[in-house]
């Protein structure tokens, strides 16, 4: 058995491979013995005792008592917690500002937070505004309605609805037909 963790993408790679994923299912489900595992994994002796072999190798199976194989829970607890490290990195990395993740990913709104949350919707809705609108300019609906547009390519909202919900809270201003950016409160 090796001495270091398992990693995400060495798990992937592992279960795309049908022969390791079948014998790992089986023993998964309760096989322990190489007969066992044999039969319910319904492969000849040879492939699965080189497929035994690789997952004990990668640390996925340990063994248990005189002849017996399980599951490494360990490692796949490990794995999980690695992958989910590695998504809250990304997630950093592609929103630096945490008041915006789950909301905003590249330009793009993937959730607006509920009308409850008052604080957290509008400050999303201002950085869509402040991202979008430059202060002291002013805009016809139609070109409001157009640089909305790719802020809703996910289909959380239309562009309308956005354009209504930035009203709503007061990051964006409509007086005789022209929109323009409010200034932004402490």
């Amino acid at each position: 058995m090796r001495n270091t963790a398992m990693t995400p993408d060495e798990f992937t790679l592992a279960m795309a491979d049908p022969t390791l994923r079948r014998v790992f299912s089986a023993v998964a489900l309760g096989s322990a013995t190489s007969s066992e595992i044999l039969t319910a994994a319904g492969l000849d002796t040879p492939v699965a005792a080189k497929a035994i072999g690789q997952l004990t190798r990668t640390g996925l199976l340990v063994p248990e008592g005189r002849g017996r194989l399980v599951v490494n829970e360990g490692a796949l607890e490990e794995a999980g917690r690695a992958a989910a490290h590695r998504r809250e990195e990304e997630a950093a990395a592609a929103q630096p500002d945490a008041r915006l993740r789950g909301f905003v990913r590249d330009r793009v709104l993937v959730a607006l937070p509920e009308e409850a949350d008052q604080a957290a919707r509008h400050t999303v809705l201002r950085h869509v505004a402040e991202a979008t609108f430059t202060p002291g300019e002013e805009y016809d609906e139609r070109t409001v309605t157009d640089r909305l547009e790719p802020w809703c390519e996910s289909g959380v909202l239309d562009t309308v609805s956005l354009r209504r919900a930035l009203v709503d809270v007061g990051v964006l201003r409509r007086e005789a037909g022209l929109y323009g950016l409010t200034a932004a409160t402490a």
